[in-house]
């Protein structure tokens, strides 16, 4: 059984704020969700920036913040699909920070608990893939006939002490740029130092088309096809030369049944580190040559979302897919790499996105990749 796979609804928090009109106003605006670190006697340590959520009263001290933040989207994307009840969820969760509860617990069974999904459950923890490839499980088992309707996606953040300096000593991190946090991170530019870490979350309905049409349900649009992967190379550092990746992708396009000549726009992973963007650009070129698809990341306004950072960027292809636009990579001091020699989306953005794919490259060698296309 092979059945098509449609997004009715979808939600997200970054660090513009709640929901997803406030995120897709922030990027489309060419604003930057990140900010100078203002925590006390942080002012001589080497991250300055970051991309935080914003709370304020007791919801600063108590809880479990990545809990609350999927909360928010979950319901977000339900409210807007009118799914029922009978859905399962797919999704992966950030593990408490310093001073948070939550030790122990299932962040799904709480989630599932709070809005009543009764469906199948499956959880992710592949890294800064994590969520991509909840949604690519999720998908696969609508299509085959598994199950009708699940919702899917992450949240995560890494903007506390004890996060910004674990990266930092890996040197994954853009140290400085305190006066101009909006150039911190500069995915595929020639003056990139790092990543800047971002919180957040993103959930998508994923739904049976068949079905979501009989209820009358507004399409917002089709997954086309999914592929996950690892390539076992290094803790942190993807191979240099991008084969898993490249298989990845490739067997993305073919899940899908999709030509490379079709893809209009990638949302990339595209981190802001010298490794990583130099990697997913090799690929984007040996995928689909020279003058390949737009690409953009998002990365360089909300920051990294670790687990959480494919789901809201899934929210941002849909969001493109139906705006007919995808924005631009932020950063008024960006140069091109001649090493990054990818199509990275200046201005005001680019349109005619018509299918839009989704890859993620995590820690460890996790591979995901998403494709989405109008329906």
């Amino acid at each position: 059984m092979s059945r098509r796979v449609v997004i009715t609804g979808v939600g997200a928090v970054t660090g513009y704020g709640v929901g997803r009109k406030v995120f897709w106003e922030g990027v489309v605006g060419g604003r930057s969700a990140v900010r100078a670190v203002e925590w006390e006697g942080w002012e001589k340590a080497p991250v300055q920036v970051a991309a935080q959520i914003v709370e304020e009263g007791s919801e600063k001290r108590d809880g479990w913040r990545s809990l609350r933040w999927a909360r928010l989207a979950l319901r977000e994307a339900m409210e807007m699909s009118g799914v029922g009840r009978g859905a399962g969820l797919a999704g992966a969760i950030g593990w408490p920070g310093p001073g948070e509860k939550g030790e122990g617990q299932d962040p799904l069974e709480i989630l599932a608990q709070e809005v009543s999904l009764e469906g199948e459950r499956v959880e992710s923890l592949a890294a800064c893939a994590a969520s991509t490839q909840a949604i690519a499980e999720a998908f696969w088992m609508i299509r085959e006939g598994e199950v009708d309707e699940m919702v899917a996606g992450g949240a995560d953040g890494r903007a506390h002490p004890g996060g910004l300096l674990g990266y930092d000593r890996l040197g994954a991190l853009a140290r400085g740029f305190r006066e101009k946090p909006e150039e911190a991170c500069q995915p595929f530019g020639l003056g990139r130092s790092g990543f800047v870490v971002g919180e957040g979350a993103g959930f998508l309905v994923l739904e049976e088309r068949e079905k979501a049409r009989a209820r009358g349900a507004n399409i917002l649009a089709e997954v086309r096809g999914a592929a996950v992967g690892c390539d076992a190379w290094r803790a942190t550092d993807p191979r240099e030369d991008a084969a898993e990746a490249v298989a990845c992708v490739r067997k993305c396009l073919e899940d899908g049944g999709v030509g490379v000549e079709e893809v209009n726009g990638v949302v990339a992973h595209g981190t802001g580190t010298v490794a990583n963007d130099r990697a997913e650009a090799k690929m984007l070129r040996e995928v689909f040559g020279e003058r390949g698809p737009w690409v953009t990341s998002p990365k360089s306004r909300i920051g990294h979302l670790s687990m959480a950072c494919g789901a809201v960027e899934s929210v941002l292809a849909v969001e493109s897919i139906l705006a007919d636009v995808l924005p631009s990579t932020l950063g008024q001091d960006w140069r091109e790499d001649p090493e990054c020699l990818v199509r990275v989306v200046r201005g005001r953005g680019e349109s005619g996105m018509q299918v839009v794919m989704k890859p993620s490259f995590g820690f460890g060698g996790q591979n995901g990749c998403l494709l989405f296309s109008r329906d």
